[in-house]
């Protein structure tokens, strides 16, 4: 290749570095304060293979300037991680001793309008998660109608092999009150939660007494964007022709700017709760923002990602849209160890359940070895 073609690569190369940074301040800055850099975040993967396709060429070329990719994909190293994970057949490590199966699902209102098209995706649900067989159960968008078609009764006798439970609600209409859920085999002792202002997004927590261990479970829901149909038609260019307007195209943008800021400022309260926490956590939920964001690594802080236990490629929790997204997670106190990180493929929502196993060793919660009390009544989460 000319020397000329060869400077022309490397220009354009140098042009590719400007996402690639923008990508790695998008964690570190509130979007309050720079909100079109989380768009870089939400671009991260086809930032990171562009990186990948520079790297081969320049090592084809034995060009010097492959020393660029190699330093920035290594700057990027912890997002990489936390996007992308290989697990080799046979690498996956079976359930021990003291694990506990953790699943987080976000069911949608147990599909109660019938948006996946299927009339019975509720018992499904049921019938999905009794399989599964998991310990601890965290649902966002739970919902009951009672009097109705789905009372609480029928979904306590739905899930009745998690006999003790903690639900929160925060919107009440014709019957049905829709919330969050913590479901447990194991007996709660203390639970409590924070309710977004403005929003019907919040946050809750159930302290579970675990053998000898008590564990601070958290389920979390943060704000969504809540595209119409022929907005998600857009973003994933499923039109052959431009039938939406640029003020459409406006609030659409208005919408995503919007989610981020009010997303951070959430993860900075469920942050502040679980470095308040005297015991060892599990994290779950519906993060509504992928693995590189400031909303993410903000929960994310100091806690272990189960995703990095055993998640393979991407690890596709929302797949309605081309843009692959992880939005839902399972995160845990880093003292403890996970394992076995599954996606459920199934279809009864618009996300897909998810779920890990926890070794719990009974070991005491607190790390200075001061013996914890547990107040037997709801609490709230900020202290």
């Amino acid at each position: 290749m000319g020397r000329i073609l060869r400077r022309i690569l490397l220009l354009v190369y140098l042009i590719t570095l400007i996402p690639m940074l923008g990508g790695l301040l998008s964690q570190w800055i509130n979007p309050s304060l720079a909100w079109p850099l989380a768009f870089f975040g939400l671009l991260f993967p086809l930032i990171i293979m562009i990186q990948v396709a520079f790297l081969v060429t320049f090592i084809l070329l034995r060009s010097k300037a492959v020393v660029l990719p190699v330093l920035f994909i290594l700057a990027n190293w912890t997002p990489i991680t936390h996007t992308f994970q290989i697990t080799w057949p046979g690498q996956k490590s079976s359930p021990g001793a003291n694990q506990i199966k953790v699943m987080s699902y976000n069911v949608r209102l147990f599909d109660f309008f019938q948006w996946s098209g299927q009339k019975k995706a509720a018992d499904g649900i049921f019938e999905y998660i009794n399989a599964s067989n998991p310990d601890i159960l965290c649902l966002q968008e739970f919902m009951i109608q009672d009097p109705g078609k789905l009372p609480l009764d029928r979904v306590k006798t739905g899930l009745s092999k998690l006999p003790y439970s903690y639900i929160e609600y925060n919107f009440t209409a014709q019957a049905r009150k829709h919330g969050m859920a913590i479901f447990s085999r194991y007996p709660i002792l203390n639970t409590g939660h924070e309710h977004f202002p403005e929003t019907r997004n919040m946050v809750i927590f159930a302290d579970l007494k675990i053998g000898s261990d008590t564990i601070r479970v958290y389920n979390n829901h943060l704000e969504s964007i809540h595209f119409d149909r022929d907005e998600i038609e857009l973003i994933d260019d499923k039109t052959d022709e431009m039938r939406i307007t640029r003020d459409k195209i406006g609030d659409i943008v208005r919408r995503l700017k919007g989610a981020y800021i009010r997303r951070a400022s959430q993860a900075i309260v469920i942050n502040k709760s679980i470095k308040q926490s005297p015991y060892r956590v599990l994290v779950c939920g519906d993060f509504n923002d992928t693995p590189v964001s400031f909303t993410t690594r903000k929960i994310r802080d100091g806690l272990f990602d189960s995703f990095r236990s055993g998640g393979n490629g991407m690890s596709i929790t929302f797949p309605n849209m081309k843009a692959p997204l992880r939005i839902d997670y399972i995160l845990h106190s880093k003292e403890l160890e996970s394992s076995g990180y599954e996606i459920g493929r199934v279809k009864f929502s618009d996300h897909r359940p998810v779920s890990t196993f926890v070794k719990i060793d009974g070991r005491r919660t607190t790390d200075d070895g001061r013996k914890t009390s547990v107040v037997g009544h709801r609490s709230s989460v900020i202290n």
